[in-house]
């Protein structure tokens, strides 16, 4: 079996894009036998978030009971993941970017790669590792990179697809870069559906190869079209999801055209997790960023040992000392733009060293707002950017698509780990 986790995909935009440019692939899968599963967890609770979701499914608990919140948080996870269980059972799995996990206890996982926006997972074997080097680092810091590092790490990245991906899979991946950098120059889209691309193409050559029993691959490129670039509600005009969609349906055909040559291709299942809405219609809701995480936690007089930037406007800091770490909860708690809050600051609940803090700020801002932390007051766009403003933000809604019967028509997303 194979599970295809293409993160948070809403079903009827896609069936209209896939209709309009006759994307076989998708169309397909979305002829197949279709469960509509869902969670109890709001957009306004803090759990309705990816990597609170997937690591539901990949456990078969709700978030009530496996506890996970924030990315990063996985060494703290107690209960077994999906590869960890297949592993018990004497199967062979590959598993792919997949969001929030850790390969932990699971010896029949051979390859296991984490997703980039947290520290503490590795890929494995080593020979995998310099797929998530840079695009690790580029997710942490892409506001204020070193030069050197990128080029280095480039070239880690790229020997590492060159040796792990057939040449005209990899010659495909440069001719989706070549179309989006010609749409569009160098926005982030067209970087990440060629690493993206990339990437699952080397996750199709590995499971060719090592022909597991289960394997699981996890793609974020349409979670990343909807939320930046989804102007209107049947996805008209908007360019940059039918060049994600393209991309995204010819990884899914090479896939079912493939796989059925491998044991884990008997059986496809493509799911996503949960689902986005489009806020067209809603007032502005805006991503900002900070600079640079550590030269701002330094310019408000704090001094952390480790800060860990995660996917977009948050991190994980660990201090010395746990009154170091009570003093910084007080001062990033304290800090407010125009009489609202800056920051979501939390105690992590089994170390005292440590705190998650996110930025919780969404308004437009101007050059000359200010933001205030105690008696003091600075620029609010010489440490943070706006990213971007929403087009998309998430629902509890998702789907399942089979290519086998059996899956009951509506259930919760969790129950999930009990069918695979």
């Amino acid at each position: 079996m194979i599970l295809l986790e293409i993160n948070e995909f809403n079903p009827q935009l896609f069936q209209k894009i896939a209709d309009r440019r006759s994307l076989k692939a998708i169309k397909q899968i979305q002829g197949w036998n279709a469960s509509e599963t869902y969670t109890d967890d709001k957009y306004e609770s803090g759990y309705l978030e990816p990597w609170v979701q997937w690591v539901s499914i990949h456990t078969g608990k709700p978030s009530s009971v496996h506890n996970i919140k924030n990315l990063g948080d996985v060494p703290a996870l107690e209960a077994e993941q999906i590869w960890e269980r297949w592993s018990h059972q004497g199967q062979r799995s590959v598993v792919w970017g997949v969001m929030n996990g850790d390969r932990r206890s699971a010896k029949n996982c051979e390859v296991f790669i984490p997703d980039p926006w947290t520290f503490s997972e590795s890929a494995f074997p080593e020979d995998f590792a310099g797929l998530i080097r840079l695009p690790r680092y580029l997710a942490k810091n892409y506001l204020d990179v070193s030069k050197s590092r990128c080029i280095r790490q480039a070239f880690s990245l790229f020997s590492t697809l060159i040796r792990q991906t057939r040449a005209d899979d990899f010659a495909d991946g440069f001719s989706h870069f070549i179309e989006g950098f010609s749409k569009f120059g160098p926005k982030h889209v067209v970087f990440i559906v060629f690493f993206e691309y990339l990437s699952a193409m080397a996750f199709l050559r590995t499971i060719e190869k090592r022909n597991p029993d289960k394997a699981i691959l996890f793609i974020n490129m349409l979670a990343h079209v909807q939320h930046h670039y989804w102007r209107n509600p049947d996805g008209e005009n908007c360019p940059e999801l039918n060049y994600a969609a393209d991309a995204a349906n010819e990884i899914v055909s090479k896939i079912l055209a493939r796989a059925p040559d491998t044991v884990c291709g008997d059986r496809v299942a493509v799911t996503n997790g949960l689902s986005q809405k489009c806020t067209y219609d809603e007032p502005p809701w805006v991503l900002h960023r900070q600079k640079n995480p550590t030269q701002f936690l330094s310019d408000i007089g704090l001094a952390p040992i480790r800060v860990e930037p995660l996917m977009t406007h948050d991190a994980h800091i660990s201090f010395e000392t746990a009154q170091e770490a009570d003093t910084a909860f007080g001062i990033l708690t304290s800090a407010s733009v125009n009489g609202k809050s800056l920051f979501h600051v939390e105690c992590n609940k089994t170390d005292p060293l440590k705190l998650f803090y996110r930025l919780d700020f969404y308004d437009p801002v101007n050059d000359s707002t200010e933001f205030v932390i105690g008696n003091r007051s600075a620029r609010f766009k010489d440490h943070f950017v706006s990213i971007v403003q929403r087009t998309g933000k998430h629902i509890p809604n998702s789907v399942v698509y089979s290519n086998w019967r059996g899956l009951p028509s509506r259930f919760y997303n969790f129950e999930l780990f009990n069918y695979l």
